[in-house]
């Protein structure tokens, strides 16, 4: 199964993923939000603008149904046949959502990223079993949740009435049209955070990916563990990465930290960012060899 969360700011996704993942721990396959902020400590930032981001995006998300298909192949022969789910911190939802609310007059056209969508990306997830959750909340209510006010200057767009009213209107109008398959919607204005866990919860225990244990809702936001200090300044710390929002814990064999925009992952005495390819890479290798070999697989 493949769970996608969605939703505006404010909604309730990255409390509900700081949840999800550390409850399921290796039964699951993280999948990060693309972060075009996010590049090798020392290299030069690139010129990007406003249209060639969202392409940017656009692409990042074909590549990313791309080893989503490749994940379903891979896990019938290999150890991801422990995976019960493979979670997505966003889907191609975010990206048309951006594009749609924000209009800017050197932005990518709507309808083109939606053209890009429907011929790169849907084909993609026709075969899968795929569930996307898109959170829903009020403009009032985002607001009061993060504090009426951003931590950091590149997040003050984010607090713009205008723009969240039309985020909200695309989740509410848009978005439903636009998943491979009808989507689970939960309208978080009136709800707990243990309320929204349990009803995704639930949906994952339908689709046999149930939760081991009721994981507890952070109350309080983490500090960033002594060991991605280090790694998490270079990188550009809050601007870059954002807010922890989880402690460190065991995953995949080393150790892993989430972040707003992006996770960290210390094994073999290296830190680096979280990418979920690697895995792949790692059990693509594993099959070969098996075969090669003659060896069970």
């Amino acid at each position: 199964m493949i769970l996608a969360i969605e939703g505006p700011p404010g909604a309730g996704k990255t409390t509900l993923l700081g949840a999800l993942v550390p409850a399921l721990l290796d039964r699951s396959l993280f999948f990060p939000e693309p972060n075009i902020k996010v590049r090798p400590v020392g290299a030069a930032s690139p010129h990007v603008t406003s249209a060639s981001e969202t392409l940017w995006y656009l692409r990042q998300e074909k590549r990313r149904a791309l080893a989503l298909r490749r994940t379903d192949n891979t896990a019938q022969d290999t150890a991801l046949t422990d995976t019960h789910v493979v979670v997505c911190d966003r889907n191609h939802l975010g990206v048309l959502a951006y594009t749609w609310a924000t209009r800017r007059n050197d932005g990518f056209p709507y309808a083109k990223a939606v053209a890009y969508y429907q011929r790169h990306i849907a084909p993609l997830c026709t075969e899968a079993d795929l569930r996307t959750v898109i959170l829903q909340v009020s403009v009032g209510t985002s607001l009061e949740r993060r504090g009426g006010s951003p931590s950091h200057p590149r997040w003050r767009q984010w607090y713009d009435r205008g723009l969240l009213q039309r985020l909200a209107e695309f989740y509410t109008d848009k978005a439903p049209a636009l998943c491979p398959q009808p989507p689970l919607i939960i309208q978080t204005d009136s709800l707990t955070r243990e309320t929204v866990l349990s009803l995704v919860a639930d949906e994952l225990s339908i689709r046999g990916a149930a939760l081991p244990v009721a994981p507890p809702v952070a109350r309080t936001r983490p500090a960033v563990d002594d060991r991605f200090t280090e790694q998490y300044a270079a990188l550009g710390g809050t601007a870059t990465l954002g807010e922890p929002i989880t402690a460190a814990f065991a995953y995949r064999g080393g150790l892993m930290q989430m972040f707003q925009l992006a996770s960290l992952f210390h094994s073999d005495g290296h830190t680096r960012l979280w990418d979920p390819d690697q895995v792949l890479e790692s059990h693509t290798a594993d099959l070969l060899e098996h075969r090669l070999t003659g060896a069970p697989s």
